[in-house]
């Protein structure tokens, strides 16, 4: 990074589309200072299992064979105090009513939820570069209309020397980018019931690793104070009739 900033959050999205009912959205954030020790000791945890240094970690990627390497890699995650990760998971889509909540617009629900991602990771007293996989030539303005809504909301103008810079990056080039789609590949494997459907072991050994490591059930909730490792499942509010 050319430009320094307190804090890095890098984000990313899986199944965003209106017509997918489950979709999550993804933050992994740390200090700027500790960044390059963080990218180091992931690649060094790659060159103990792979010949290449620059392997990428996905969650697509998991297997029998790997699922050790996947377990250091969230053991790091674990013991490393300085990487945080908030997911929220939105369920029951299907009752979306983008026309009366959102002026017909279904990306004003998406910006919502990347609001409700962000709110919680960003203080009033740093500064931070959000980076983002560009996923189809929309990203960068859906990036940008996401930083002014966070911007305009938290009334964070009224500090001078607040910055919040965006930046594309290659996700394959970008170690915690891979880091949290491993952690989102969990969580959404068990939220969508993947646990009792599939037939594949390894991603269910990770998740059961997973569940088992931070005491939780990834498919509920955390407390919104949660720091470390933050879950929110949101759905559409209920209209009385």
């Amino acid at each position: 990074m050319r430009v320094k900033s307190d804090y890095l959050i890098y984000c990313d999205e899986s199944c965003p589309l209106e017509y997918e009912p489950i979709s999550l959205f993804g933050a992994i954030g740390c200090s700027y200072e500790n960044k390059d020790k963080i990218v180091k000791d992931l690649r060094n945890l790659k060159n103990k299992y792979f010949t290449n240094s620059r392997y990428e970690t996905k969650w697509v990627k998991v297997s029998k064979a790997k699922v050790q390497y996947y377990k250091e890699l969230i053991d790091y995650f674990y013991y490393n105090k300085d990487i945080r990760v908030r997911i929220v998971v939105a369920t029951e889509k299907e009752k979306l009513d983008n026309k009366k909540y959102y002026a017909g617009d279904y990306q004003e629900w998406y910006y919502r939820m990347y609001y409700l991602l962000l709110d919680r990771f960003i203080d009033l007293n740093y500064d931070y570069y959000m980076l983002y996989d560009e996923k189809d030539k929309y990203t960068t303005y859906r990036m940008n209309k996401v930083r002014d809504i966070i911007k305009t909301r938290k009334k964070f103008d009224s500090r001078d020397h607040f910055d919040f810079k965006i930046k594309q990056i290659n996700s394959k080039e970008s170690e915690l980018m891979q880091l949290l789609d491993v952690i989102m590949g969990a969580v959404g494997y068990k939220n969508r019931g993947y646990l009792e459907k599939e037939k594949g072991e390894a991603k269910k050994e990770i998740v059961r690793y997973i569940e088992k490591k931070f005491s939780r059930n990834i498919s509920i909730s955390t407390s919104p104070y949660e720091a470390k490792f933050n879950i929110f499942k949101w759905k559409p509010t209920e209209v009385k009739k």
